[in-house]
């Protein structure tokens, strides 16, 4: 009897992974019968389930190919994916006594349309032309009971200046074009 070659073999194993794949993910919709599909548990569209799967892998790539950097001393946030600089935009920065931390962050938290509490009296201001955050929030550090992040503004006029309560203000564009390139995981190095 002839052994089949090492190609064929290989296909043949990766051929009964994806298949294993299918019928578990299937057998999955069949035994879980609150997510409307116990009718319809061997249709051919269940090929979205492996699609799921392979669609998250380029988020990780995004993160890891992609840092935020923000220098103080300039005022300025540079956007990088895979080293090259895709945005530069001007920035404001911590106040004295409030200063923007220095070091390697990551983005743990994102948000559109932000509700603010400031920081002393613990007033909230919902999303609107009121709120200081602005429409967005991309939180990267928390020092105690104050988080620290990247979000837009509604005081354009203090853009490049030492205002802040230890954020990174950012025009209203800015900070939109900024929130749609980045994920959570994605570095942020402040930088003096």
């Amino acid at each position: 009897m002839e052994k089949p070659s090492p190609i064929r073999r290989c296909l043949v194993i990766v051929c009964y992974g994806a298949a294993a794949l299918l019928a578990a993910g299937a057998w999955h919709d069949y035994r879980n019968p609150s997510n409307g599909l116990l009718d319809e548990r061997f249709e051919a569209t269940r090929l979205t389930r492996l699609t799921t799967l392979i669609t998250q892998a380029p988020e990780t790539l995004i993160t890891a190919n992609t840092r935020i950097e923000v220098q103080l001393s300039q005022r300025q946030l540079v956007l990088y994916q895979n080293d090259q600089v895709v945005m530069k935009a001007p920035v404001a920065v911590g106040q004295a006594d409030w200063q923007t931390p220095v070091g390697h962050f990551s983005i743990q938290d994102m948000r559109k349309n932000p509700v603010w509490r400031h920081p002393i009296t613990k007033e909230a201001v919902g999303p609107g032309s009121e709120n200081p955050l602005g429409s967005r929030w991309i939180g990267f550090a928390v020092e105690g009971v104050y988080h620290i992040g990247i979000h837009g503004t509604n005081q354009a006029n203090l853009i490049g200046e030492a205002v802040s309560h230890g954020c990174v203000r950012m025009l209203e564009q800015d900070i939109q074009a900024l929130y749609h390139q980045v994920k959570v995981g994605t570095p942020v190095v402040v930088k003096p």
